[in-house]
């Protein structure tokens, strides 16, 4: 298994750093420590995790 940062995630799924931050800071997200400052994710949490999501696309002003 591969895991990912944090940017790697966001980047793949073309979101925001921020938002899988918060996931992870409400529990919707797993995330698994690496280090004292870091951590890690599973790929295939991440993908459970949008596919579980309802978006609504942003209109730009």
């Amino acid at each position: 298994m591969r895991w990912e940062r944090v940017a790697d995630s966001a980047e793949r799924l073309k979101i925001s750093e921020q938002l899988v931050r918060a996931a992870v800071k409400a529990g919707d997200l797993q995330a698994y420590p690496v280090g004292r400052r870091e951590y890690r994710l599973d790929p295939f949490e991440v993908d459970a995790w949008m596919k579980s999501r309802a978006w609504e696309p942003r209109v730009s002003a």
